[in-house]
């Protein structure tokens, strides 16, 4: 071998290594936007479902479904703007194909929690699908609470420690957007 092709072999090791390290970086980044926005469309829906009249008919079980769906969408919307705005001022006018995988994941994640709020109202209908989905959504906020609990790592009993306080604060935050309805 010649005496440069071991640097260079070794250059390429390193920046094949740093490549795979980015690769990664932005997995992790994608699937925390994705869950992100999943929690945060998560937080309003059950807002809006805690909203709704606890008499509904079992008539007009599309109407609960019809709203939860349009909000839904309209702060998913609200959201994609949002993030388009900003992302074009902080690159310079630049809508990179990272950016766009990164909204991908975050759209991906609001549309799946809007399917998990919206199907239970479409299925069961009245007040007892509207009940299914809030917990359904609360659930959802729970098992993430712990998956994040279990990553530090904590142990189970902390684990469940921390997702009760987190439902109490989910709870806390329910009430506070309910005020508003009183």
């Amino acid at each position: 071998m010649e005496p440069g092709t071991d640097i260079s072999q070794s250059r390429l090791e390193v920046h094949q290594a740093g490549d795979a390290s980015h690769v990664r970086e932005h997995a992790h980044e994608r699937v925390r936007e994705g869950v992100t926005m999943a929690l945060y469309i998560s937080l309003s829906l059950l807002a809006v479902l805690v909203a709704l009249p606890s008499s509904l008919d079992p008539g007009t079980a599309a109407s609960p479904a019809l709203t939860i769906f349009l909000t839904s969408v309209g702060l998913i919307l609200a959201h994609t703007l949002a993030f388009r705005l900003s992302t074009r001022l902080v690159d310079h006018g630049r809508l990179s194909r990272a950016n766009l995988e990164l909204l991908g994941a975050q759209l991906a994640g609001g549309l799946a929690v809007t399917a998990v709020a919206v199907i239970p109202v479409l299925l069961i209908g009245g007040p007892s699908g509207v009940r299914v989905a809030e917990l359904l959504l609360l659930a959802f906020i729970a098992v993430v609470g712990y998956a994040a609990a279990r990553s530090v790592p904590l142990s189970r009993p902390r684990a469940l420690i921390y997702v009760a306080i987190t439902v109490v604060f989910t709870l806390g935050v329910l009430w506070v957007k309910n005020l508003v309805h009183h």
